[in-house]
């Protein structure tokens, strides 16, 4: 082609071929990158939190906790509750109906007992006199404990449907992410609870 073709060539009008994903091209599913942007957003909440909580100790009306002894209870809960979480995304991928349903109910039930723990430590610590408006210590226990089990009950709601799923069409093909998608959550406020409750024990 000459100079001068090539200056008043139309790419747009030329016939070529359509760039499409390739075999081997990673697709991501909507929910999966929906999921991790709603992760990143409550990371940084988090975030925030904790190095608020870092600062506000070094001020004089700063008093020590005495945290609750059933938080250690609660912990191996949900650390059984993310096992179980684990167990199901295998099934699901086996397509083991049962060891998926007992995967998922048990799940559930491991995060009713920790939700309930936390709400008992939060009557033990009112009894004891540890009021939120007391110190600002007592109020981030209240506050990292409360905004973390509001997002496990928020979590329940997707875990239920998966399980409600199982029951009524264990083929729905969507099954298997669903599974996942609520597996990583529970891995991810897994490791949230840990660094909330380490930052609690040593304040």
């Amino acid at each position: 082609m000459s100079l001068l073709g090539k200056v008043t060539e139309k790419p747009w009008e030329r016939a070529g071929r359509v760039d499409t994903p390739g075999d081997d091209a990673v697709i991501r599913p909507p929910g999966k990158t929906g999921l991790y942007l709603f992760l990143a957003v409550i990371s940084s909440m988090f975030l925030l939190f904790s190095v608020t909580h870092q600062m506000r100790m070094f001020y004089p009306d700063w008093k020590v906790v005495a945290e609750p002894g059933i938080l250690w209870v609660n912990t191996v809960m949900l650390v059984l509750a993310s096992v179980a979480m684990h167990v199901a995304v295998g099934a699901a991928r086996g397509d083991a109906s049962l060891r998926l349903r007992v995967g998922l109910a048990a799940a559930t039930l491991l995060t009713l007992f920790f939700i309930a723990g936390q709400f008992a430590a939060w009557r033990e610590m009112l009894a004891g006199g540890y009021y939120a408006s007391g110190s600002p210590a007592y109020a981030f226990f209240y506050l990292f404990t409360g905004i973390h089990a509001l997002h496990l009950v928020g979590g329940l709601w997707f875990l239920g449907r998966a399980l409600v799923t199982t029951l009524r069409t264990p083929d729905d093909e969507r099954l298997p992410l669903r599974v996942s998608l609520c597996a990583t959550y529970w891995h991810y406020l897994l490791g949230v609870w840990l660094l909330l409750f380490y930052l609690l024990l040593t304040s």
